[in-house]
């Protein structure tokens, strides 16, 4: 612990805190947001492109597969579609085969957008992994990795709770 003055302590993430996994992974995830927003800039979320994404591979997809192949939950992609479309980057209509669900497509505008911050993550993408390029591939596959493995351990613990 160190002091700014004699009077007041200032706080130091303590050793077993620096060392927990959420608390790294809560550090790298607002680092990558300050580095997205200053890169891509504050017109499109990263879950709002990952929406985009999504709907360029799959257009007229219903709402809820969208949402899960961007790794949004419910809510959140209700959230995101309607920001989206109010921003006429996509739109939703009726199912018609089922009135309960929504299709999804992205518009021209959508495109534009996507295309625009697609070449903009390519370069903060370089710079995330400046300090080494060749690794990148193999970093992002252990994340993909230990993603898909902590959501099987989440799923058993739900399951073993019911």
């Amino acid at each position: 612990m160190s002091k700014v003055n004699s009077d007041v302590r200032r706080a130091e993430t303590p050793a077993q805190l620096g060392t927990a996994p959420g608390f790294v992974i809560r550090k790298l995830y607002q680092s990558y947001s300050a580095m997205w927003s200053r890169v891509i800039g504050p017109q499109l979320t990263g879950p709002q492109f990952a929406v985009l994404d999504v709907l360029d591979a799959y257009d007229g997809s219903d709402q809820a597969s969208v949402g899960h192949a961007a790794a949004l939950d419910a809510s959140t992609m209700v959230d995101v579609a309607r920001r989206l479309e109010r921003r006429s980057l996509i739109v939703r209509t009726r199912s018609p085969i089922d009135a309960r669900r929504k299709v999804v497509q992205i518009t021209s505008l959508g495109e534009s957008e996507l295309f625009r911050v697609r070449e903009r993550r390519v370069q903060l993408e370089q710079r995330l992994f400046a300090h080494n390029p060749r690794r990148k591939d193999e970093i992002l596959a252990e994340l993909n990795d230990l993603s898909e493995r902590w959501a099987e351990l989440a799923a058993e613990l739900a399951a073993a709770e019911d």
